[in-house]
């Protein structure tokens, strides 16, 4: 189980998927992250999803129109579980999709968020991909939107000089993971 750190749900439990290869985003670093960007009446899209804390950090702050995505259909089930548990009339949609058919996807129905997160497995190439799927598709993000994506220390080093579209506009480090906050030039 993961504990929501903050919000109108703070404290409360959600449900991790049944796979040994999930890696969660550290407590401390989602508290620090939702410390530092303001979601409250934002769009927000996580990418990569996994257990879904990242999205119910956010609505529990006050993100309107929340979307999960992430491949897997047991982390799908796992976040659907959990938003039932917490409020079952929650403004989140769960995508189960690859995020390379998700965003053209998304886009085709004419979605746009303010906030994009991403938490893309370490160490598996996906990052670089991830920002150039975005930049061939960057009606998904308003002229304000941020993007946020997470990473260890060793890929956070190569994130500034990946793709055209985002400026990197802030690094922080906590608990052995890094947020890169992006916006659109």
């Amino acid at each position: 189980m993961l504990v929501i750190t903050g919000g109108k749900w703070a404290r409360r439990s959600i449900k991790t998927p049944p796979r040994r290869s999930t890696r969660y985003t550290p407590q401390s670093a989602r508290k620090a992250l939702f410390d530092i960007v303001d979601v409250s009446s934002k769009t927000f899209l996580d990418l990569f999803s996994g257990s879904g804390i990242i999205s119910f950090e956010a609505l529990s702050r006050g993100a309107i129109d929340v979307t999960s995505v992430d491949s897997s259909k047991k982390a799908c089930q796992s976040i659907l579980e959990s938003k039932n548990g917490l409020d079952p009339s929650a403004d989140l949609k769960i995508v189960c999709s690859d995020f390379r058919r998700a965003i053209p996807s998304l886009v085709r129905k004419g979605v746009e968020f303010d906030i994009i997160f991403a938490d893309p497995p370490f160490d598996e190439q996906y990052t670089k991909p991830l920002i150039e799927l975005l930049e061939q598709n960057s009606v998904v993000l308003n002229s304000r939107s941020l993007l946020i994506v997470e990473t260890s220390k060793r890929e956070s080093d190569s994130l500034a000089r990946t793709g055209t579209l985002f400026r990197l506009i802030d690094q922080r480090e906590y608990a052995g993971i890094v947020f890169s906050i992006m916006v659109k030039k």
